[in-house]
Parts: structure tokens; sequence; C-alpha cells
């Protein structure tokens, strides 16, 4: 049996997870410092529940994705996953896997049906109809259904076909690049008077942290006073912003960052670090969070949007890309690569965040990288991103 354990970070110490649902139905985890202590006990349990039974009735795809669905809500109650996933994975199911194989009995999935599925997205890609990440999340999609009917206590096949081989080499391979951000027009001046015309000062400042630090808006409306390290002005230390957690998509939960580079911390400017202790002073003094609405959760990403909204139809100006809510992070990952802040793709992604190396390479270091790279620290900072 293929035991899928995964490593999670708790408190910001790296632990290792196998979760499995119980006769109960209940879904329950083994957890443990080390990967070996972690298999033992998976293996333990196995034997104890005798899980490497199997049920071989038949199950057709829309039952096998009905009980895929069944986990996917424990988990979003949960906060293990968010609720914009869940729906991409009933679009992709409902637009795509259903149409081409029907209400198939899923035991008759093998590996001639997958080579005609994957043939069928890749022709899908050279139509351009669909894009390399999304054939790529359809193909993920019909592997998840497929791997909870050999999970217990479904049990219903005995492995996933969709594991068996690299099927979508082709597709993985075929990626389109962005284009570039054009520095002489949108250069930091601009950048700033986007910024300075958002009507409210909350919302400003959320976004100058967004372009400062690169921040995903999930991770900066989530920060607190304890995140912000060394703010103390008479400080020869330079002022830090330690990254830590995330809001769910489409919730209010506040859980780890997206990916394991998440937990990082990013080296400010003097004049942001000013402005934000200025900011705090005006907090009740029993709130920890900086950013809330009024009702006491995160500041809404469809707040920050509705304040960059505003400004951009004041300045009569149009965004180069389609996430406003992410437009400050992609410009500064940009900025920091025509800039040479830093010089390869680990170290921009780690800066990021970002677990995709092969993204952060596409996107912005073979886009934008120049041959010399200047020191990271408070200095580039003060030099680039001045606020006064």
């Amino acid at each position: 049996m293929e035991l899928n354990i995964r490593p999670v970070y708790l408190n910001g110490k790296r632990r290792y997870r196998w979760k499995y649902i119980g006769d109960d139905t209940k879904p329950k985890s083994i957890t443990k410092n080390t990967y070996k202590e972690c298999k033992e006990k998976a293996e333990e349990k196995i034997q104890e529940v005798g899980f490497t039974k199997f049920d071989s009735q038949e199950v057709t795809l829309n039952e096998a994705y009905e009980s895929f669905y069944k986990r996917l809500k424990y988990k979003i109650r949960e906060g293990v996953i968010e609720v914009g996933h869940a729906r991409d994975y009933g679009s992709f199911y409902t637009n795509h896997i259903l149409p081409y194989f029907s209400n198939v009995d899923i035991r008759k999935i093998g590996e001639q049906e997958i080579n005609g599925f994957v043939k069928y997205l890749t022709d899908k890609l050279f139509s351009n109809d669909l894009k390399a990440k999304t054939i790529r999340k359809i193909f993920n999609t019909l592997s998840a259904i497929l791997q909870n009917q050999v999970d217990p206590p479904n049990r219903k096949i005995k492995r996933n076909i969709c594991k068996d081989a690299n099927w979508m080499t082709m597709v993985v391979t075929s990626r389109t690049k962005p284009e570039r951000i054009d520095f002489d027009y949108w250069n930091m001046d601009l950048m700033k008077k986007i910024i300075h015309n958002i009507p409210r000062y909350k919302v400003q400042l959320i976004c100058k942290i967004l372009l400062e630090c690169a921040l995903r808006p999930s991770e900066a409306r989530c920060l607190t006073l304890d995140d912000l390290l060394n703010f103390d002005p008479s400080s020869n230390l330079p002022p830090i912003i330690d990254i830590n957690k995330s809001v769910k998509s489409g919730t209010k939960k506040i859980g780890d960052p997206k990916t394991d580079n998440g937990f990082r911390q990013l080296v400010i400017s003097n004049d942001l670090r000013d402005e934000i202790n200025k900011y705090v002073k005006t907090l009740p003094k029993d709130q920890n969070y900086l950013f809330l609405d009024k009702t006491n959760s995160p500041i809404r990403l469809e707040a920050i949007i509705r304040g960059i909204d505003k400004s951009l139809n004041k300045l009569d100006l149009t965004l180069p890309i389609k996430r406003k809510g992410y437009f400050f992070r992609h410009y500064t990952a940009s900025f920091w690569a025509y800039t040479s802040k830093y010089k390869n793709a680990i170290d921009l992604a780690k800066a990021l965040g970002d677990k995709s190396i092969d993204f952060v390479q596409d996107n912005y270091i073979a886009l934008y990288l120049k041959s010399e790279k200047e020191v990271e620290n408070v200095d580039y900072q003060n030099k680039h991103f001045n606020w006064k």
C-alpha cells in the first residue's frame, strides 16, 4: 500500500503526517517528528485495522467523485484546503473529466484510457483552448479522485494509474511566458502614485507592504504586531517583517503560508517602518492584528481591490495583469529580477515564498535578470522604496 506521508510545519518546525479515514468515516492522522517514525506508526495502523483488504465492487466515476468531494468538505471545515480550490476541482471534473470518460467504472480506467485523456488535453493545449497550467490541474484532479479510491476506507482499486508514469511530460514542458513589464512606463513613481490615490489609508498602507515585500494579499492581511521585528528606530538592526501565516482563500481562517518557503523574513525600508509605527499608534491597545475590518476579521481582499480600482479609475490606468490584488507582488518580483536583487531563481523563489523554481525562472529571472547583483539589505530597500 502506498503511504502518502507529507511534511507539515507546526509552530515553524518540520513534522511528518500521514492522513487516513477511520472506520467511522472521519478523517484522522498520525504526526511524528521524523519520516521514519511516521512511516512505522502508519504501517502499524494499517496492520491493526486491516487496510490492506480490497472491496472490488463496481464504482462509477460519479460515485468516486462524490466520495472524493466528501473528503474535500472535511478538509474545508478543518481549514486544510481553500474553498476556491474545491470549486476548481468541481469545475475540472464537470467540464473535462466526466465529459471525456462518461460515467465509467473506474476499474476500467487503464493505461490506454489515460493515454487517450492525455492526448485529449494536449490537443486542447495546442489549439489554445486551455493553458498548460490548467491542463496539469485537470489531470491532477483525476489523479486525486482515483487516489481517494486507493486510500482507506474505500480501497476499491489497488493503484492509482495516474501515478504510474510521467504522463504529463509533453504538457508540463509547454509553457508560455508573460509579457515583460515596461519599467520605463510602470516605474516606481507611478506605483507610488497609484497607492497614494487609494482613498482609505489602511488600504494604502497594506498596498505599500504588498509592493515593498512582494507579499501575497493573504499574507499581508493577517500581519500582527508580533511580526514586526527590529521596529525600534534606535535599533542598529534592519527592520524586518516576519511572514508565518496566511488567510485561507474564501474563508476567515488563518493557517500556515501557502508553501513551505512561505515562512520567511523580509527586510523593509526605514520609511515603511516609520509609517507602520505611526499607524500602530492609532490601533486599539488590545488589537494585535494590523488590518481588521468592522467585524474584527482580517481585511477582505475585495476591500483592497476596490481601493486599487478607485485609484486606477481616477488616474485613467489599466493594469497589465488581470489579478489586481496580485499586481504589486508580480511587479516587485519582476523589479527584483530587473534590478538583480536576486541572481538566481532559488533565492528569488525563497524571497517570494514560492516553491516552484521553474515558474520563477521562466516568469522573472529569464525575462529580467541582469549581470550584476545588488546587496540584499536595508540599503537596497531604502534606495528603491522611498515613501517620503
